[in-house]
């Protein structure tokens, strides 16, 4: 006679249906996703930033010293400086995301989006030799400090333009006219209502203590999440959520990445502009660390130790077998193999060292910055399949955070032992 076992729900099993749902709403709501691939496709520009920097910055004096005797700093510092206006590429990419999303013309969401945005950005002016005071934005409100801004102005702007022309508010003029004439000018309306919002939220906001509605944002939004998701606690947490999803089996860097970018490109941005000057970096934690310890090593849980474990030390064949599979596109940070292959996923044996090891690794570099033995990455370098060991010394951190890399992927090693033995 078989005994029927009541399965009794754990803690932890309760804390995965409760984080599970969030992570689905993140991963298929419409402006979540918007926002996030919108933020994900300026990562071009972003490279080209991280590249010429690179050109100019290599952390070896004589070629620095050559770089500004020949005038090739002063030049690609200002393209640096062109290519961090985040916040003016963001608008545009994530209008147009959503406006392919909710069904309307994706260019002119981009466009009426940008042209909001700019209505709200402050204006000076400054007499620049002409014959008249020239009109001055600073570089600040369209860069790092407009991130939010145009998170919310492009959201805003792209859905208040699809509503009016689903609601058929067109020009329509007469079929003899030319279609892509027509096209230009049956957006005309809704564009025109899209519009008179921001203009008079500028007007409103003109009269304020914060001046305009870019530093409203800045001030009461931006700053202080910025300020709270660049600490060592909101560092960790969000690496643990991280790990813990992609361990659930969602893809958790597409799901954290949104909501991380908008913190955190803000202390990388200000760090690069200030390793440009010469200048120590004012964030010790910025996007770039989090891509140090949860990208560079392997992917997402310093998985780099588990392939070299499969790879070379594990006695199973198939363990062997799946090595063979995972080393070279774990080497450049692609984890999907592993994780779904071997799998991680709900695998209880791997979960300690997934989750534990990027923390492990995460707290030695806080210690070790912190006191200044290794140097804080600068460089605003996105590209997610670079390995490791070329990272670290190459982020502008100086050849001791690039031995800390070596050093935490020896760990990484170490720390996934129980696939070395048997079948």
């Amino acid at each position: 006679m078989s005994e029927e076992v009541e399965y009794k729900e754990s803690a932890f099993d309760k804390v995965i249906a409760k984080i599970m749902p969030i992570a689905d709403v993140m991963q298929n709501n419409l402006y979540i996703s918007a926002i996030t691939r919108g933020m994900m496709s300026t990562m071009p520009v972003l490279m080209a930033s991280a590249f010429f920097q690179l050109v100019y910055s290599l952390p070896i004096p004589a070629w620095t010293n050559l770089m500004a005797s020949l005038g090739v700093t002063g030049v690609l510092s200002t393209v640096v400086d062109i290519c961090n206006l985040t916040g003016l590429f963001m608008v545009v990419a994530i209008a147009y995301n959503l406006g392919g999303r909710l069904g309307v013309d994706a260019f002119l969401s981009a466009i009426i989006s940008l042209v909001s945005f700019l209505i709200l950005t402050p204006i000076d002016t400054a007499d620049l030799g002409g014959w008249q005071p020239d009109a001055v934005i600073k570089t600040s409100y369209i860069g790092a400090q407009g991130i939010f801004t145009a998170m919310i102005v492009s959201v805003v702007a792209t859905s208040v333009y699809a509503y009016f022309i689903k609601k058929d508010i067109k020009l329509n003029l007469p079929e003899s006219v030319p279609e892509f004439v027509s096209k230009s000018f049956e957006g005309v309306p809704a564009s025109l209502l899209t519009l008179i919002p921001f203009v008079c939220l500028r007007a409103a906001f003109a009269a304020t203590p914060w001046g305009s509605f870019t530093g409203f944002v800045y001030t009461m939004l931006q700053q202080p999440l910025t300020t709270m998701g660049n600490t060592f606690p909101a560092h960790l947490i969000a690496t643990l959520v991280l790990c813990l999803l992609w361990w659930c089996g969602v893809h958790g860097t597409l799901v954290c990445l949104g909501v991380l970018s908008a913190v955190m490109t803000e202390a990388t941005i200000a760090n690069a502009t200030a390793a440009g000057a010469g200048q120590p970096a004012p964030f010790l934690l910025s996007m770039m660390t989090f891509f140090l310890v949860n990208q560079f090593m392997g992917g997402p849980g310093c998985l780099f130790g588990l392939y070299i474990d499969l790879a070379f030390f594990t006695k199973s064949e198939r363990y062997k077998a799946q090595g063979k599979i995972s080393l070279v596109p774990g080497l450049f940070n692609i984890i999907e193999p592993t994780v779904f292959g071997l799998p991680i996923v709900l695998n209880p044996v791997l979960f300690a060292p997934f989750v534990i090891v990027p923390v492990i690794v995460y707290a030695a570099y806080y210690l070790l910055a912190s006191a200044g033995i290794i140097g804080v990455p600068v460089v605003n370098l996105t590209a997610m399949v670079l390995p490791g060991p070329i990272a670290g010394f190459i982020l502008g951190g100086g050849l001791g955070l690039g031995f800390f890399v070596l050093a935490a992927m020896a760990f990484s090693v170490v720390a996934y032992p129980p696939l070395r033995q048997g079948a």
